[in-house]
């Protein structure tokens, strides 16, 4: 088999352990689920991924990834620091809710489950596309940060702040559908904007 078909059929695995996660199929995500569901044997998985840690890594490597990709997409085309992370938080919010089934297999697992680590034993958390998704933050974020003339903000605890207010918007909502909330678009702005004036005051308590 040519490597672009073993890319192929790779693919098709980690799709379907995708599809069995966003069922929520808790039951049915185990490697010969997912080698049915993708049309092939389970011999045929086994060659592919050790366990169903290591295929949910892939998934996860590979949701992040186009997430990322995206991301730095966003981040490229803005010249003016404080538009570039408004339009990068705003752009993170859309990019999740259009790809929602990622986002709960990447942020919304039980957190009763093991951590996941790639075939070198690195956490998820830890891997190289996580770094890179951070790191694009990291750098819209650094660069506002540092146009601000008496700022005292710890760089690594704004972007925490505005990463973790982002995804938080996006969850809660959805994890208490009954209550009637505000869309997440107006909400992340309006957060959003008043942060980042906080931040050009130099974000110092009165």
């Amino acid at each position: 088999m040519s490597p672009e078909a073993k890319a192929q059929v790779r693919a098709a695995f980690v799709a379907a352990g995708r599809r069995l996660l966003a069922n929520k199929d808790s039951e049915g995500y185990s490697l010969r689920a997912v080698a049915a569901a993708a049309g092939y044997s389970p011999g045929t998985i086994y060659q592919y991924f050790s366990d169903q840690r290591d295929l949910l890594f892939a998934i996860r490597e590979q949701d992040m990834l186009e997430a990322t990709i995206e991301l730095e997409r966003i981040a490229e085309a803005e010249p003016d620091t404080e538009r570039r992370v408004r339009k990068l938080l705003l752009g993170a919010m859309r990019y999740w809710l259009d790809h929602f089934d990622h986002f709960e297999t990447l942020f919304a697992l039980a957190p009763s489950m093991q951590i996941v680590r790639g075939g070198d034993g690195v956490a998820f958390g830890r891997s190289a596309v996580v770094e890179r998704a951070y790191a694009v933050f990291e750098r819209a974020v650094g660069a506002f940060l540092r146009q601000q003339a008496n700022s005292d903000i710890d760089p690594k605890a704004a972007v925490d702040c505005l990463i973790a207010a982002v995804h938080g918007m996006i969850w809660f909502p959805h994890a208490t559908r009954t209550m009637d909330w505000t869309p997440p678009e107006p909400m992340i702005g309006m957060v959003i904007d008043a942060v980042l004036t906080s931040w050009k005051r130099g974000g110092r308590r009165e």
